[in-house]
Parts: C-alpha cells; structure tokens; sequence
C-alpha cells in the first residue's frame, strides 16, 4: 500500500486556469502572450513550470510551483534546470539536456533532428520516432503523462486530472499519470517530502526504483507498449529511460547491442539497473551520494542516508540529469575533469562508485 500525502495541487483555481484568457482586455497567460492553451490554463508546461524567475520555486499565491528553468543561485531541483540549455544559468549549449521543442528551434541540437542517441535499434520498430524535432515535455513525444502512441495528446492534455489526484511519498502502483513517480506514467519511486522536488542532502532527496537486471527488448513480454500508452514493464526510472534510449540500456538482444549479453563485466556500454558490487573499490561506497545516487530494488517509505552494496542499484540518474545539467550529455559532473590517481576530485562524480581509481 502506497503512502499517500497532500500532494494535490493546492491555491486559488485562476492561478492555474482562465474563463476566457482576458482581463480588462490583457492576456491571462503567464507569459502575456495572446495564445490559448487547452483546459483553460493560463500556460503549457514551460509556461508554468519554466518561467525563467530567479528562484527554483515560485510561490504564486499561495500555491507552490517547482521551476525547471531559472537562474535561482542556491542550486536547481532535483531533474536539474533547462537554463543550462538556453543561457539562462550557466553557459548556454545545445548538449546540456534534453531539447523539448517549448525551448524554442534555437536551442535544438542540430544532431539529433532525425534521430537519438540510443534509439532502439529493433529492424521492425522505429528507433528514432521521438527526436529535437519534436521532443515534448509529455505525451506521445514526450517524458510525463500517457505516452499513447495512437491519438496521444500531447504536453498539457497528456496530463488532464494528474495535479488534483496526484499522490506523494512512496509511489509503489504506478498506474496512472497521478500515482507515478513525477507523472512518468509506470515508474515507481519514493517523492522527496522534506524539501519536496529536490535532492538536498544524503538523508533528503527522492529515491529512485531499480531493478537487478535490465530489459531485454522485444515487444513480447517485456513489450513497452500497454493500455496506458508506452511505459517501462520493468517500472524502474532506467526502464522508463530505455523506452526511447532503449540501445544503451538494455541487454543484447536482436539489432540492439545495449551493454551486453548478460550482467557480467566486462560491458561494452555502462549498465544500469544493476546491483553496485559489495566487493573491491564498489564497497566503499556506504553514504548516499545526492551527485551520484544509486537506485533501491524495493520502494522505501522515506529517504535513507545509507547504501548498501550488494543490494543497491546503479540508475541511468546516477550519472545523468533528467531535464538538464551545467555539463555536456546532461551528466552530473564535468567528465572532462574526471582525472585517475589524482587527490583533487577524491569521492566525486565517477568516483563515488569507482572509489580505488583516485587516489
């Protein structure tokens, strides 16, 4: 049984939605502009949660909403911030994240306009049907909301109903947009109730679902494909990631390679959904790391300090960013600057798991 909080949407109803998109003739959408947005809401996904403030969250009376592109100082959510991408924090590049189309054509990455990186590679399934093209926040091209890959609405509408019913806590159902870990329709996972959103520190921050084992694609028992739309049959967050980046984080299987045939090192890409070793240098990772955090195999009803290896998981999150990162391939530290046997970077980015490789 899941533990459900009052994680409704709370605050006055015209701090979400219009009558009639006007007030003494101004437009009521959050960026002034003359559009209309389906559901009588005063702006899409971007235009409530990306308003590019200067804080991470935005009271707007009385009701919380968590920024996912700003430039507040003290630090971004827990998916990190779209401002990487477009210079609104840090140093703009195209590389930072993920490039949803709300971000404007300037800030797609030329590269990845026809294709992804990781796309299945399965000769009877298009591998490259979501790209900068048309990457959205949700729906069918999307990440949240029900991704249906017949009639699938798209952003706004993909997630009708999921802010009045939605359930914090320990997500263990992950059956509608509402009851799934951050409106990933299928993911399970435990919701930060302390510093909501965020990952603050090694005993307040969310925790994310893994499994032992990756997927193996096929489309027969672990078809990604069910009455909800596409989601991960695994219900782990690097299920739910191999849904479209399914050729990095899968077993070999038919065309897609993934990181092998079996779980056994040597890989030829870097797993996940994986047990971190409870031997050699993977030992000596024992305090939950907020820049490199690890998955649990069982959904917890609150947030731990403790890793345990031989039990606990390595994540597609335990490198990267959800949204977005100040770093290229929106991982969580600079790759550039992870050095060998050098003192400097002790305990940080790779080396928080690969812990016998800097010193």
């Amino acid at each position: 049984m899941q533990t459900r909080v009052s994680a409704k949407i709370t605050g006055e109803c015209d701090n979400c939605h219009t009558m009639h998109n006007s007030q003494q003739g101004a437009s009521m959408q959050f960026n002034s502009t003359a559009k209309v947005e389906r559901n009588l809401l005063r702006g899409d996904c971007l235009g409530c949660h990306g308003q590019a403030t200067a804080q991470k969250i935005v009271n707007i009376n009385g009701s919380l909403v968590p920024q996912v592109m700003h430039s507040d100082p003290s630090g971004d959510l827990a998916a990190g911030n779209f401002g990487y991408i477009t210079g609104i924090k840090g140093i703009a590049s195209n590389s930072h994240g993920h490039n949803v189309i709300a971000l404007g054509e300037a800030f797609r990455d030329a590269t990845f306009v026809s294709t992804l990186p990781g796309g299945i590679a399965e000769s009877f399934h298009d591998g490259y049907i979501v790209n900068a093209s048309n990457l959205t926040c949700a729906g069918v091209n999307g990440c949240h909301g029900y991704r249906l890959t017949s009639g699938s609405p798209t952003d706004v509408v993909a997630l009708k109903g999921a802010h009045h019913n939605n359930v914090d806590g320990q997500l263990l159902v992950a059956d509608t947009a509402a009851n799934s870990y951050r409106f990933l329709v299928g993911v399970r996972g435990y919701e930060n109730q302390t510093d909501r959103w965020q990952n603050a520190s090694p005993s307040s921050h969310n925790e994310y679902y893994g499994a032992t084992t990756p997927m193996t694609l096929g489309c027969g028992a672990t078809s990604c494909h069910g009455s909800n739309g596409v989601s991960p049959p695994n219900h782990t967050i690097s299920g739910f990631c191999g849904t479209c980046h399914g050729n990095f984080h899968t077993l070999t299987a038919g065309d897609n390679d993934g990181i092998g045939p079996n779980i056994t090192s040597p890989f030829i890409r870097h797993p996940n959904d994986i047990v971190l070793p409870a031997s050699k240098e993977y030992q000596n990772y024992t305090t939950y790391s907020v820049q490199a955090p690890i998955g649990r195999t069982a959904v917890p009803a609150s947030a731990s300090s403790v890793v345990t290896p031989g039990a606990d998981v390595i994540t597609c999150l335990s490198c990267h960013m959800a949204h977005a990162s100040p770093y290229p391939d929106m991982l969580r530290w600079d790759y550039s600057q992870m050095n060998a046997h050098q003192s400097g970077d002790v305990n940080t980015g790779c080396f928080t798991c690969h812990t016998a490789k800097d010193n």
